[in-house]
């Protein structure tokens, strides 16, 4: 643990404490943590901590929407660099964020762990509310995009985008059931659901996106294989 007390400025610590709750994640349940851990951890001192944030739950809120940023920032530069049509364009996307979740599985794990918690849906339906806001107006752009080229045919943008992400935010949960198949001996059965999972995500999105020749696509099974892997 870093205990050393350095001069921050105020951005730098948010960033340091954001830093350390988003590393603890995938080494320790959020029960354990404690606001004295993450001072610790983070070489800030109460005061500094309490500037910022009102207790490690609202810690927990902020590391949740970085995260989401983050993912839609990676879909988002693969989809600049992309060519083609918006189909084309739409899968860039999905393969983007998806590389980037799979690079922050436990974190991203930890955080699923946590939602499931009893008594801990209230919160998570606020921050779920809010990550779905900031990653509506990029993907109503891909929608729209579609729909201008002729390739989507969507009664409202708005509602497909809102459907999409549900679902696809839900996949890590069903994730999470594949990844502790595997994990109790049982491969084929956790690789089974996911190739499942997969394969239903991607006929309802061409479906919800009114895709007739033109096909979006999800990432492969195969993307996850080191995902899957027992630890």
């Amino acid at each position: 643990m870093n205990t050393k007390r350095s001069r921050m400025s105020a951005e730098d610590r948010r960033t340091a404490i954001l830093d350390v709750a988003t590393d603890l994640l995938s080494t320790h349940p959020w029960e354990e943590v404690t606001v004295a851990l993450l001072l610790d951890a983070a070489g800030i001192s109460k005061g500094g901590f309490y500037h910022h944030f009102t207790s490690k739950d609202d810690v927990l809120g902020a590391v949740l929407l970085r995260l989401t940023d983050a993912s839609n920032s990676a879909g988002q530069a693969v989809y600049e660099r992309s060519e083609g049509g918006a189909a084309a364009r739409f899968t860039a996307y999905l393969d983007g964020t998806t590389r980037w979740e799979l690079e922050h599985a436990d974190k991203i794990m930890g955080v699923i762990r946590i939602a499931m918690m009893a008594g801990n849906e209230a919160i998570f339906l606020k921050l779920e509310q809010e990550a779905r806001r900031r990653a509506t107006p990029l993907m109503r752009t891909l929608v729209e995009e579609g729909v201008r080229e002729g390739v989507f045919d969507v009664i409202d943008a708005a509602m497909t985008v809102d459907l999409l992400q549900h679902a696809w935010r839900m996949r890590w949960v069903v994730f999470a059931q594949a990844r502790q198949r595997c994990a109790a001996g049982d491969l084929a059965g956790g690789e089974a659901m996911l190739e499942q999972r997969l394969s239903l995500e991607e006929r309802m999105t061409n479906r919800l996106l009114g895709c007739t020749e033109t096909q979006v696509h999800m990432p492969g099974a195969k993307e996850f294989s080191e995902f899957l892997q027992p630890a």
